[in-house]
């Protein structure tokens, strides 16, 4: 008989594939520890190539130090002037030019320290921004406080509060308002030595003299204070008025908010002014210690 031939063997008949059979689990945890070393290990590379690109990089020393967009005694248009902060900030930090590198692992290197301690060995600094420039550059902007007020005795007030070292300034002295009080008069520990270069005096009447300071230079321009008293229980200015020559004697509370103050200069001490001028009356000490009226005294 006839021999039937037999029918091609189907994919089902096929051996089974030896690649192993893995289930979801198996290949979740897979994914999950690729997702996790391979981050690791491109980290650790960046590291490494960073190290030897940067720290350990003996071609990148600062050569050059800059002052740029720096405000007050920190921008001198001598250049004299201008290596003498350089070499004043290279002393500070112990930048060596030539042998600083430029980047470097050890922490007094790092721009936030020695900005850290520009500003604590510079009290009068109030910002220091420091960026690397590459190859071999830094460049440092150092903006200065500005004083507002003469405390004598070799220091000025900024608008902070912080005590700074006259010398550290152009002398400016005669163009400030001077404000004489007894150290223990404005500090919480009752300390009666002098001023600290860099303290900061946060006593409230301390508070109401600067705002008094700052309302008068950028809202109330015709005032223009002379000196501050702090006595025990009052505040006492003397200022010029407008083109007046005559000083007049303000008494204001030992406490009182900006708003509140802001509101006695416009609504209360200036029409007193405007009419005390206007008129020449002798009343030239006004007290602005009682609520809604002004006491008038003259000048004995």
């Amino acid at each position: 008989m006839p021999v039937k031939p037999s029918s091609p063997t189907t994919n089902a008949d096929a051996p089974a594939s030896s690649a192993p059979n893995l289930s979801k689990k198996t290949k979740f945890w897979i994914g999950l520890s690729l997702a996790v070393v391979i981050p690791v290990i491109l980290g650790v590379f960046c590291w490494l190539a960073y190290r030897a690109l940067f720290p350990n990089n003996p071609r990148l020393i600062v050569n050059s130090i800059r002052l740029a967009g720096n405000s007050g005694y920190w921008s001198p248009a001598d250049p004299d002037e201008r290596q003498e902060r350089m070499d004043r900030i290279c002393s500070i930090l112990q930048l060596h030019p030539g042998r600083t590198p430029l980047f470097s692992g050890r922490k007094e290197y790092d721009l936030a320290a020695m900005t850290a301690k520009l500003r604590t060995e510079i009290p009068e600094l109030e910002r220091a921004d420091i960026r690397r420039v590459l190859p071999d550059q830094l460049i440092f902007e150092l903006h200065e406080r500005i004083p507002v007020a003469n405390l004598g005795t070799g220091f000025y007030l900024d608008d902070d509060g912080v005590v700074l070292d006259q010398s550290a300034y152009y002398d400016v002295s005669g163009s400030l308002p001077a404000l004489s009080c007894k150290p223990s008069a404005v500090r919480a520990s009752g300390d009666g030595a002098p001023f600290q270069r860099g303290e900061v005096l946060s006593d409230v009447s301390i508070r109401t003299v600067l705002d008094f300071i700052r309302l008068t230079r950028l809202k109330f321009t015709d005032v223009r204070p002379k000196s501050f008293y702090i006595a025990q229980d009052f505040i006492q200015c003397d200022l010029l008025y407008k083109s007046d020559p005559g000083v007049f004697t303000i008494q204001i509370p030992l406490r009182v908010r900006e708003e509140l103050l802001r509101e006695d200069i416009f609504g209360r001490l200036l029409p007193k002014l405007e009419t005390a001028v206007r008129n020449h009356e002798d009343e030239r000490c006004l007290d602005l210690r009682f609520k809604d009226r002004i006491v008038a005294k003259k000048r004995n």
